[in-house]
């Protein structure tokens, strides 16, 4: 490396970009064996560390059954926390060392260590929502801090999921889908403003946490908004004696206002004001796609991870949106609770006016090209 260089990987560690103890050579001797080791090999190396993890966990469960250790929810929980102390370090270690066993039996004795803390809690003397609080809590502060992807990931759909839970258990079902929507809105669409407000060392730690969220979120959402209008037609609500009290109007209507601040902010990119022509056309698509779909939210629901993954060119996302949306269409329609003629002209009804206001938007786009392309040419004349 010359001095440019030298000074150039400074400034980026110094606002927090590259790790302090980044080596340039060690890092690119790490790539040179990785790129040189054939991917069944490293799919080879992966199953071993699970595998291994698998031995051990059985060992120690047996282990441990012996002792009567597994009979009580202290110590069941007292062994997952030390189990999930274990993955932590062997994240650390992996992490430094890329070492595809190592990560892979941390991530395989973390999942496991969380389970003897479910196990401890739910199963035993710890009555509800204190047994959720608890989970919720402990489930939160691992996926902060565990340094890997894939825990992050699934450790937020978890923690989410617990969130909906104590939504359901308060009484307060209509709030699930309002507060994962505007929680996947601000993670996806807010997410350079929220990490300007972090100070620069932390953010690429904040970074993470933020993309985490934001595609648990997302995918928490699509299942929740399945998972009611499933409920209703299963009945499953009515064990939570929540069948006559989920208002759908109040859960449709914050997830339209979600879907119009979601609007507003996408709009505000391209410098597109809400009350203009276009403005207006884009909020009476969402109005009305809300409204027609009041009790098949799911419809709503897709629609926006759909836009935001369009938005921000996010593959992964567009796909998940895609395949959950026509999934769900062809779900709904083929339910038995009304003739397929009705469901047929309502979904007719909304691809009509949809593709009208497309359009309509398309139409005033090029108007909106035309005139000022004529203003700037009576300007040059």
């Amino acid at each position: 490396m010359n001095n440019n260089d030298q000074q150039a990987l400074a400034s980026l560690q110094n606002i927090g970009l590259i790790a302090k103890d980044f080596s340039v050579y060690n890092d690119h001797l790490d790539d040179d064996s990785q790129k040189h080791t054939p991917w069944y090999l490293q799919l080879f190396i992966g199953f071993g560390g699970l595998l291994a993890s698998l031995f051990f966990t059985g060992f120690l469960t047996l282990f441990l059954a012996e002792s009567n250790v597994l009979k009580s929810a202290i110590g069941l929980i007292i062994v997952g926390l030390a189990l999930s102390a274990l993955a932590f370090w062997l994240f650390n270690t992996a992490s430094k060392h890329r070492n595809l066993f190592v990560e892979y039996s941390a991530f395989a004795i973390s999942i496991t260590g969380q389970l003897y803390v479910a196990a401890g809690l739910f199963f035993y003397a710890v009555e509800r929502p204190l047994s959720v609080w608890l989970f919720l809590i402990i489930q939160s502060y691992l996926t902060f801090i565990m340094p890997n992807v894939v825990y992050r990931l699934l450790g937020a759909s978890l923690v989410l999921g617990l969130m909906v839970y104590l939504f359901n258990y308060y009484q307060f079902p209509e709030l699930s889908l309002g507060v994962l929507a505007l929680l996947t809105i601000v993670t996806q669409l807010q997410r350079y403003p929220l990490l300007r407000r972090v100070p620069r060392p932390h953010q690429v730690y904040a970074q993470s946490i933020i993309s985490a969220f934001g595609y648990a979120s997302a995918y928490v959402l699509l299942s929740v908004s399945v998972y009611f209008i499933a409920a209703e037609y299963g009945n499953s609500l009515d064990s939570y004696g929540e069948a006559s009290s989920y208002n759908y109007y109040l859960a449709q209507g914050l997830l339209t206002l979600a879907s119009l601040y979601a609007a507003y902010l996408i709009l505000k990119r391209y410098q597109v004001k809400l009350r203009s022509t276009a403005g207006l056309l884009i909020s009476a698509a969402i109005v009305l796609l809300g409204i027609m779909s009041i009790y098949v939210s799911g419809l709503l629901a897709t629609s926006l991870i759909i836009i935001i993954a369009t938005a921000n060119s996010q593959r992964v996302l567009l796909g998940l949106g895609v395949i959950a949306s026509v999934g769900y269409i062809f779900w709904y329609y083929y339910q038995l609770d009304t003739s397929l003629l009705v469901k047929s002209a309502s979904m007719l009804v909304i691809g009509i006016a949809l593709l009208l206001l497309r359009w309509l938007l398309i139409k005033s786009y090029f108007a909106q090209i035309k005139s000022s392309a004529n203003d700037h040419q009576e300007r040059l004349s």
